[in-house]
């Protein structure tokens, strides 16, 4: 009804107008145009509790008006209110204000083309102040996990004062809250908030419990472990006395939880703190990914080596293991020695405690290069940590030598030559070669030579000798070759024979007869004429005769 009556005095009005505009007046009087009729508003201001009043006075025009307000000396404060006042709608009350803050004011009237009349209703103050705030105005609400927030009617925005002057931010559900986060520090302390607003003398200070549900697990420092046994640090807040957090972990693609002191190197593990405020769950923290792989150290003490065999002995050291190390039956070792097939590796850990061991490589080959390792392994896989020590296998006994070759280079020499064994076991400069003649089983000499070549002189004819020839570096021979041979005499030689057994018996006879015919000469004092040594002459033919005049031509 109260709309339809503002209506009515609407069309009233624009009737009016209408038709001052369109009277005419006779030649005989002067035109004149009727003003209209004064706005009839005014109004009175109370201050109220969170704000004020409006009340407009009697004889009022009926219709929309705005209420702007201020904070005094600050237009950009200002806020409009739309008001539609009637008779039976003639007060309204403006809320959320500052407390003890004075506000500058006005009400004006909206025309039927929706705009302010430039006329303000009239009032006796522009001016007035809010009341002032008491404690029971303001009342704590929770609007956020891990804020402090309070609720007034009053407008506190600016009235909080924050411990150590933390930022203030409005509630995002409700702009009457206003909120702001403890510092980490702040946690299971009591904290005190200020409200100061205005000219108000009196201060309003609230007290609130800051408890350990304001921990929020994602502000938790926790420090990754890289060592076993394996420990997760945290920061906690320090006045916290009774909060602490225990870690379950579960190893990758396994469902079991497993306990810190459980957890083994060489493993992906995902851990959880349940976080316990005397004795009870009051959250959970955020997962954290670690491995812990362990630094072995590994220092080989020992290289014993024999022609055939390398034993090796070690010692092993762990920054992130060390104290977990005899504790770890999935840890293990593999001796090898390179270049050798895998019929050469062997894995022979004598020391199961896992801080040391040692192990012995077998069917090696004699002065050889080896490459030696102590690989270490985790569950049967390799890890990091392997050490290499390169060494040479000691001298070995030589291989059989080759192709025996015995010679009759003279009437009572043998020369024997033999080619190196295939396979030398040590350095070439340092191989000795040793032949022993053999006559019917019984040793007669031995030679010993760096080089395969050997000369027996001086040997008897018509026998049968053996050779036998072996190598060495000092120690054990090698298997042994055997030759055998024999001296016999020749035909040139037993021609020889024969001539000289002739020759010195025609000599003989010849020096018989020169012996005979001097004794006849000295007993019948006769001389030899030519006749004589005619006769000699005759005499050397005949003994020796053409079949023994033998030159040798060989």
């Amino acid at each position: 009804m109260a709309g339809l009556s503002g209506l009515k005095i609407l069309l009233l009005w624009t009737g009016i107008l209408i038709m001052a505009k369109c009277q005419v007046t006779s030649p005989n009087k002067t035109d004149s145009t009727q003003a209209p009729q004064p706005l009839k508003c005014s109004y009175t201001v109370k201050p109220i509790q969170f704000g004020f009043q409006i009340d407009m006075t009697k004889n009022f025009t009926t219709g929309n008006y705005t209420i702007n307000i201020n904070e005094k000396g600050r237009p950009d404060t200002r806020h409009k209110y739309s008001i539609q006042f009637s008779e039976s709608n003639s007060a309204h009350a403006i809320k959320h204000l500052k407390p003890c803050t004075d506000y500058e004011h006005n009400v004006a009237f909206i025309d039927g083309a929706g705009k302010e009349t430039p006329r303000y209703c009239t009032n006796q103050i522009n001016t007035t102040r809010t009341l002032g705030m008491n404690q029971g105005d303001i009342k704590g609400k929770k609007c956020m996990p891990g804020y402090v927030c309070y609720n007034s009617e009053w407008d506190i925005s600016s009235s909080l004062s924050t411990p150590n002057n933390i930022s203030a931010v409005t509630c995002k559900r409700d702009e009457k809250e206003i909120c702001f986060k403890p510092r980490y520090n702040d946690i299971c302390t009591d904290l005190t908030t200020t409200f100061t607003s205005g000219n108000c003398a009196k201060n309003i200070n609230l007290h609130t419990s800051i408890t350990a549900d304001f921990l929020n697990p994602s502000e938790i420092s926790k420090t990754i472990p890289t060592k076993l046994p394996a420990e997760i640090k945290t920061n906690l807040p320090p006045n916290c006395k009774h909060l602490n957090i225990t870690y379950t972990c579960l190893e990758d693609g396994k469902p079991n939880e497993l306990n810190l002191t459980d957890l083994e190197p060489y493993t992906n593990y995902n851990c959880t703190g349940q976080i316990m405020h005397n004795n009870v769950i009051i959250n959970k923290t955020t997962a954290i990914q670690f491995r812990i792989d362990c630094d072995l150290t590994i220092s080989i003490l020992e290289l014993s080596v024999t022609n055939n065999s390398i034993h090796l002995s070690w010692n092993t050291h762990s920054e992130k293991c060390g104290d977990v190390l005899s504790n770890l039956p999935k840890l293990s070792y593999e001796c090898s020695c390179q270049p050798r097939s895998e019929e050469y590796r062997m894995n022979q850990t004598i020391n199961a405690g896992n801080t040391g061991g040692s192990c012995t490589i077998s069917r090696l080959e004699p002065y050889t290069k080896y490459e030696c390792a102590v690989q270490p392994k985790y569950n049967k896989s390799n890890v990091a940590g392997v050490n290499k020590k390169t060494t040479r296998t000691k001298i070995g006994v030589p291989g059989r030598i080759q192709d025996l070759m015995l010679d009759l280079t003279q009437h009572n020499v043998i020369k024997a030559t033999c080619k190196a064994p295939h396979t030398l076991n040590g350095p070439v400069e340092s191989i000795r070669y040793i032949a022993r003649l053999y006559i019917g089983g019984v040793l007669k000499y031995t030679l010993n030579e760096t080089k395969c070549k050997f000369e027996f002189k001086d040997l008897s004819y018509s026998t049968n000798y053996s050779v036998e020839v072996t190598a060495s570096y000092g120690g054990d021979e090698s298997d042994i070759i055997e030759g055998s041979t024999s001296i016999s005499f020749d035909n040139a030689l037993i021609v020889r024979l024969v001539f000289f057994i002739l020759t010195s018996l025609a000599f003989a006879l010849v020096l018989y007869k020169i012996y005979t015919l001097r004794l006849r000469k000295s007993r019948n004092d006769e001389n030899v004429d030519e006749n004589e040594a005619i006769e000699l002459t005759e005499i050397y033919e005949n003994v020796s005769g053409p079949e023994c005049r033998y030159r040798d031509t060989t």
